[in-house]
């Protein structure tokens, strides 16, 4: 399954992603600085630093490199952890907009299937998004991530 992502609500991208993996294992792979290193990022902009402190009230950073070398990054915190859910806020940079994002995790028969709903404050901030190539982005992290669970 390739990721699926869906604009029908006007400040929300809901991505929706299936890994031949059980649900522990993608989560983990999301959430521990040492797995996220190998899997998130692009082509284009590779991840080059990944903090976590993955409880309700932590929070996390991720910096990448753009090709021509500058770096930037998303910051957010956690608001909720449960055994098939996340729910983080997200800031680029220093980015006054904040979305909130919430991700389910869904196992049946040794696969996860992953929906994240990112809420935006407007739908324009949620196009400006969208227009910068975002979904060929998060696509290819993600096969990425399809790969390292399997192999987990």
């Amino acid at each position: 399954m390739k990721l699926i992502v869906d604009t029908d609500v006007p400040n929300e991208i809901k991505m929706t992603r299936e890994f031949d993996a059980p649900r522990r294992l993608v989560m983990r792979a999301m959430t521990e600085p040492d797995l996220i290193m190998k899997w998130m990022g692009n082509s284009c902009s590779p991840i080059v630093s990944a903090e976590d402190d993955f409880r309700v009230g932590g929070s996390y950073k991720r910096v990448f490199r753009t090709p021509d070398g500058k770096q930037f990054a998303f910051t957010g915190v956690y608001q909720e952890i449960s055994d098939n859910r996340i729910v983080h806020t997200e800031r680029f940079d220093d980015s006054p907009d904040e979305a909130v994002i919430t991700t389910t995790f869904i196992e049946h028969a040794g696969k996860t299937t992953m929906v994240a709903v990112m809420r935006f404050s407007s739908q324009a901030v949620r196009d400006m998004v969208v227009a910068t190539g975002m979904e060929k982005g998060a696509a290819e992290s993600y096969d990425n991530l399809a790969k390292l669970v399997a192999n987990l």
